[in-house]
């Protein structure tokens, strides 16, 4: 067996080759040197799959070239077959998954070495107006995996229900994958034109502002990572959608207005959703996810976008999506915790 015929085997194959390697070495190897892929969930009638994409990156220009890595079913692990399910996280291979009519049903997985966990159940019932997010991160430093919970507790304006009052209670929850439990830390509440953000390793929060904004009132904003860079991508206006981008981090005077992108016949009349930024190309295209209806292609050569035709239109359902490393990390290696196959 040649390196040339390793090359021309399909990225698929070779995943499932690879990963029956035992070595802790060759995982640790491998995420330094992956590429982030794509993965994407469909709500459809007969099926609900996962799928995980990888991308062909020439220099000059990909045309968005890509190759299904690998899918399963989310009737797979979770407990309910009839409900839905969030994306809410993707780090060194391992997703987080939840299930949407169970808040707090949540689930990590790899879908290369086809395991999952079932995290614990918190007490408290998740009552009408709060808010509850989620996030997945690794540190660094100690390289552990710490799933993160916030409870919003908020008010409406009486005059406006549409929009937000106060948030009078905020509360944070920390799970490390290996102990087994939830732990509460300190939250962090300063205001509602700010960007909280968490370090990992310290679980401390911090602080900062939004770039200057023409009306907050009714501003629908995702935040993302964009080439590396944290951006906040704005999609309130109905003729175009602009992307800011924070050169250096938590430095607030380096917000950029990066990219405005004008909306083709085809988005501009679209329900107002929130739109996320996924992967900013060589050749500056972007590739963005229109939260709960489809992904678009923003091409940087003839300043156009178009929606994406690599995925059957939903019917009924929904689309979430997120870029997704493919890794070799077993979740056999966090003790403490109950490994199942899927």
């Amino acid at each position: 067996m040649n390196q040339q015929f390793l090359e021309n085997l399909q990225s698929g194959i070779v995943i499932n080759i690879l990963s029956r390697l035992p070595t802790p070495e060759f995982a640790k190897y491998h995420v330094s040197k992956s590429v982030p892929g794509l993965v994407v969930y469909q709500c459809e009638i007969r099926s609900n799959l996962f799928k995980i994409f990888d991308f062909e990156e020439a220099v000059e220009h990909h045309e968005l070239h890509y190759n299904r890595i690998t899918e399963f079913d989310r009737d797979a692990f979770f407990r309910l077959s009839n409900s839905s399910v969030g994306i809410e996280g993707s780090t060194n291979g391992l997703l987080f998954l939840r299930e949407n009519t169970q808040p707090d049903a949540l689930y990590i997985c790899n879908p290369i070495t086809r395991e999952y966990i079932e995290l614990p159940s918190l007490e408290g019932i998740v009552q009408y107006l709060t808010i509850v997010t989620y996030g997945l991160g690794v540190s660094k430093m100690s390289g552990e995996y710490k799933v993160v919970r916030i409870y919003h507790e908020r008010i409406l304006d009486p005059h406006n229900p549409s929009f937000l009052s106060s948030i009078p209670k905020i509360e944070c929850r920390v799970y490390t994958l290996g102990t087994a439990t939830w732990r509460s830390i300190p939250p962090d509440l300063k205001g509602s034109c700010l960007i909280s953000c968490l370090n990992i390793e310290t679980e401390l929060f911090s602080s900062f502002c939004t770039p200057t904004l023409p009306d907050r009132s009714r501003f629908l904003g995702g935040i993302a990572v964009l080439g590396d860079c944290l951006c906040l991508c704005d999609n309130t206006s109905e003729n175009e959608i602009v992307i800011w981008v924070m050169k250096e981090y938590e430095v607030e005077t380096y917000w950029t207005k990066e990219f405005v992108i004008s909306k083709s016949p085809d988005l501009a009349g679209e329900y107002y959703e929130v739109v996320y930024p996924l992967k900013v190309f060589r050749d500056g295209d972007i590739l963005m996810w229109w939260e709960d209806f489809h992904l678009f292609y923003y091409c940087n050569r003839t300043k156009t976008t178009k929606k994406l035709d690599m995925f059957k239109e939903r019917s009924w359902g929904c689309i979430e999506a997120m870029l997704h490393t493919s890794i070799f990390v077993s979740l056999k290696s966090f003790v403490n915790e109950n490994v199942n196959s899927f």
